[in-house]
């Protein structure tokens, strides 16, 4: 019983912290303006900011009543010249989901790293809250192009890693820098949904902190969604070979076991081919998950434009900043996303029967416990 009451006290503390007005959104802003708001926040609005900090609504005056007099008082005080630098930072801002869709990765090719390193996927999408936009139909196509057209992999280089000397030392390398751009790109994103969400004012809706950290968290959920529809879409066989005699076997079991292949490269992993399934109930969930994304990611870029044009009190150089930050997040998952995709095509065994030079020497087999055939064989 006791234990009951506990938990009901527990959740009903939960609630009312959910529930409770933010009075802390005007405690510091980015650089650029946190001195002149705050000093007008004291010398010129103290009276409005002081009934703010109480946290006390008049509800039938909305709940928009603490927190907009607050707002009124500070842009009263800004110049003309201000404003303008306000509107201008505002535009900035506004163009971020655009902007990181040229430069991000897609839906597609997110969902194929996630589907042979899921732990690197999750982070990659989380790291990169970037989603091009996409018909049902171009989804699949995009899926269908990279299985079944394969990738320039020549043109990084990556195919020549796979069967280079010392490739067990590369491979603990590489995978250890991609963990570190990504976590980096994964810690930028979140520090800046958090300052973004819990130290600033949007004024579409100025008593809530959640706007940029639901835009942040609603690219993650679109890029689960696409991992899941790829994962009905394609099937990977492995080709576990341990001997000569059955290297043309081919399983869809995972390689060894789920922990070893989130810190293996693709480009080190066994050799693989991919098949697109065309029938059965799993290309009818497939196409439904498909739509499901092509709105999940109109309705993410339309409210990231919406909440990010309108956080107030942006000096023009902080949103350039921002922006930048945002940017270099997206390059950064871009980059690895790449690597990776032009990894697994270099591990790829065509249906033909040709692979690409698929011999192994004792580090591979240390790596992931197969076997490729002799070179020259």
């Amino acid at each position: 019983m006791n234990l009951l009451v506990a938990s009901l006290a527990t959740l009903l503390a939960f609630i009312s912290v959910a529930q409770a007005e933010p009075t802390h959104q005007f405690d510091h802003f980015f650089p650029g303006w946190n001195s002149l708001v705050q000093n007008t926040l004291r010398n010129n609005c103290s009276d409005v900011y002081a009934e703010y900090l109480t946290g006390h609504v008049n509800y039938t005056l909305g709940r928009e009543s603490l927190v907009n007099p607050v707002i009124d008082c500070v842009l009263g005080v800004f110049s003309e010249s201000r404003k303008a630098e306000l509107a201008t930072g505002a535009l900035v801002l506004g163009l971020i989901p655009t902007i990181l869709q040229t430069i991000g990765s897609s839906t597609a090719e997110t969902s194929l790293v996630g589907l042979r390193r899921p732990l690197l996927g999750f982070l990659i999408s989380a790291g990169s809250p970037a989603v091009s936009m996409t018909k049902t139909s171009d989804f699949a196509q995009a899926i269908t192009d990279l299985i079944e057209g394969g990738a320039p992999t020549d043109s990084i280089g990556v195919g020549r890693l796979r069967w280079s000397r010392g490739r067990a030392k590369w491979a603990v390398l590489i995978a250890f820098i991609e963990y570190v751009i990504v976590g980096g790109a994964v810690a930028n994103v979140l520090h800046l949904a958090w300052n973004l969400g819990i130290y600033a004012i949007a004024i579409f809706a100025p008593n809530t902190i959640f706007g940029v950290p639901l835009w942040t968290l609603g690219a993650a959920l679109i890029h689960l969604a696409g991992s899941l529809a790829v994962s009905l879409r394609v099937r990977i066989l492995t080709i576990k070979a341990r001997n000569e005699d059955d290297y043309n076997t081919r399983t869809a079991s995972p390689i060894n076991s789920w922990v070893p292949v989130q810190f293996l490269p693709t480009v080190f992993q066994p050799p693989i081919t991919m098949e697109i399934r065309r029938e059965g109930p799993r290309n009818f969930w497939f196409f439904t998950l498909a739509w499901a994304i092509s709105i999940g990611i109109l309705a993410q870029v339309a409210f990231g434009t919406l909440v990010l044009s309108g956080l107030l009190f942006f000096s023009l150089a902080d949103c350039l900043i921002i922006v930048g930050r945002y940017t270099l997040s997206a390059v950064a998952c871009r980059a690895v996303v790449v690597f990776e995709l032009s990894g697994m095509m270099a591990a790829i065994v065509h249906p033909d029967g040709q692979e690409s030079d698929e011999a192994a020497e004792p580090e591979q087999i240390v790596l992931t416990g197969w076997k490729g055939q002799a070179r020259g064989t």
